[in-house]
């Protein structure tokens, strides 16, 4: 049994700083076993081991758990958790490294007659987990940046093998609007222009998507606004005629009541793929019914409204409409339209919400800068591209 004096820390830590060398063989011969089923030749754990071991030993001096300096914790364990990412090991193996390292002490000490109880194991502990906790959350980041980038390039290929078939759509319009030659009348022009303009609306779709691919740009939102001013009724005008055959098939009016000269500072595309969901969300809740599009000034700011008299949003949903996937199961929808709507509208500064009294309709709202924050800004609205 070692005397009370071999069992301080103080004298553990005088130890310990003498046989790093001998904790990192020990470490190593168990941790060869739990890589070499993995072909992974090199231990990398001991890059930053003398640094680890080094700072446990220092914390047992000072007989008090010690907290990673600025440069500890921005370097070795995170650079190691990504490592390992690399090499192919899961997050329990990762974790099974460190615990070997804790084993490691153990064994040292006790082969120079010693305990690591107490505050000694509190310290080693703290140290280690500490560890540990910056390696696997490293892990854990380089594993979510390897799935966004596979969903990312998966989205992209889709994109692109989506302009072939979209090319062909337009030629054959084209083709059909000749074959009728004269006989065309008024509505059908109209048609043939509607159909032209939602084609060109899913090739600009198509180029964000490739764009953002091909050069993306390192911040939060998948949405980065070209804003300028322009007038509100003729973009939602133009949408309300685009879609009106599907409004129509819904047996559904609806009404732009937006002022004809109210301008907002923003993406004219972007906006209008906020109108087109909450249109196309009101159009499944809708039948036989109306929806009323709006919009006021309010002290530089335009709030947006989108109102209709349908079957409304089930109090169990309201609250998460706008959350990645959620849709309603008796209606068909990937359940992305309204997470876009809302990606959109607080990628422009503004925010959005929705309220629904089930049976008796819903109203979203969303609102976005009336004019450039800057004095240089044009005055006039630029006109609709």
């Amino acid at each position: 049994m070692p005397s009370q004096q071999h069992c301080t820390v103080e004298h553990l830590a005088r130890v310990f700083e003498g046989c790093q060398e001998e904790i990192i063989s020990e470490w190593r011969s168990h941790a060869n076993e739990l890589l070499r089923e993995l072909k992974l030749d090199k231990p990398t754990i001991t890059d930053h081991l003398p640094g680890l071991i080094a700072g446990i030993t220092r914390d047992l001096s000072l007989s008090a758990a010690g907290v990673l300096s600025v440069e500890h914790a921005a370097g070795s364990p995170p650079v190691h958790g990504v490592q390992r990412f690399h090499e192919g090991l899961d997050v329990g193996e990762v974790v099974a490294e460190y615990n070997l390292l804790r084993r490691a002490f153990i064994t040292v000490a006790d082969r120079h007659d010693l305990f690591v109880v107490g505050e000694a194991a509190r310290i080693i502990n703290h140290r280690i987990d500490e560890a540990v906790r910056l390696a696997v959350t490293a892990f854990a980041a380089q594993q979510a940046l390897m799935r966004k980038e596979q969903e990312d390039e998966h989205l992209a290929f889709i994109a692109h093998d989506l302009r072939t078939p979209l090319n062909a759509v337009s030629l054959l319009t084209e083709a059909l609007k000749e074959e009728l030659g004269e006989s065309r009348s008024a509505t059908t022009d109209e048609i043939f222009a509607a159909l032209r303009r939602n084609l060109r609306r899913v090739e600009e779709l198509i180029q964000q998507v490739l764009k953002a691919k091909a050069n993306p740009s390192g911040v939060g939102s998948s949405f980065q606004p070209e804003r300028r001013v322009f007038e509100l009724w003729p973009l939602v005008q133009r949408l309300v005629l685009d879609l009106k055959a599907v409004s129509s098939r819904h047996e559904i009016e609806v009404v732009n009541e937006i002022p004809h000269r109210l301008t907002v500072f923003a993406d004219a595309g972007l906006i209008s793929q906020v109108f087109q969901n909450l249109l196309g969300n009101a159009f499944k809740y809708a039948a036989r019914g109306r929806i009323v599009i709006s919009a006021r000034e309010d002290a530089g700011t335009v709030t947006c409204v989108v109102q209709d008299n349908g079957a409304g949003i089930p109090l169990e949903m309201l609250s998460s409409v706008f959350h990645k996937l959620a849709s309603d199961p008796e209606k068909e929808g990937s359940g992305l339209g309204l997470t876009i709507v809302k990606q959109i509208v607080e990628a422009h500064g503004g925010a959005v919400s929705a309220e629904s009294v089930h049976g008796s309709g819903a109203t979203f709202s969303f609102t976005l800068p009336q004019r450039p924050s800057t004095a240089s800004s044009p005055d006039e609205p630029a006109p609709l591209r």
